[in-house]
């Protein structure tokens, strides 16, 4: 998923930045760690929940009408997609976004004054992928629901659509789970930062 990969991006170009001038203006730098700390716990949080979610889908792999009714479920599942966009992801770059562009405000003095447009373009970025996330999710929704029918049509490859249910499954899922990965590898690079 090309989504995740741009929040991955962005955590690690904050990092970059960070990096710079460790020592100088602390408690702003921590608090920066900090809030970049906080975005990478909620998509951790969000994004492990949508694989807790699969795992029912995934035990249905071998029985055909169970995939169905599982795939089908997860499709229509209102709770799993408000838990794919992670809680309070666009208020937390708005806030870090107004404190950057603030001569008032002593962050946008605590990194590297010749990388803080970098560090803007990079969350603004990020703050504006919160409707491409979902629209990421209602696809996938749509797809396996798509599947599902196709699976309960009984159709000579109905097989053949239980298999491709369980690709798109699959890497979904290895998306998911490579941008947590380096979700986790950013969040530990920011604790070295304090």
């Amino acid at each position: 998923m090309e989504i995740l990969k741009i929040l991955t991006n962005t955590i690690k170009t904050c990092a970059g930045v960070i990096k710079w001038g460790v020592g100088l203006q602390e408690s702003t730098r921590k608090q920066l760690v900090s809030d970049l700390q906080a975005i990478c716990v909620n998509c951790d949080s969000a994004y492990d929940a949508i694989l807790v979610r699969l795992v029912p889908v995934k035990n249905t792999f071998g029985d055909r009408e169970k995939l169905a009714m599982e795939l089908r479920a997860f499709a229509a599942d209102s709770v799993t997609r408000s838990q794919f966009k992670p809680e309070y992801l666009c208020s937390q770059i708005d806030h870090l976004l107004a404190q950057l562009s603030s001569n008032l405000d002593p962050l946008k003095y605590s990194v590297d004054h010749r990388r803080v447009t970098e560090l803007q373009q990079s969350l603004m970025q990020l703050g504006n992928f919160d409707g491409a996330l979902l629209r990421s999710y209602d696809e996938l929704a749509r797809q396996l629901d798509q599947i599902a029918t196709e699976i309960q049509m009984q159709s000579a490859d109905s097989q053949e659509r239980c298999m491709y249910a369980q690709h798109v499954v699959q890497e979904f899922e290895d998306d998911l789970t490579s941008s947590l990965v380096a979700v986790r590898e950013a969040k530990a690079k920011l604790v070295g930062l304090i």
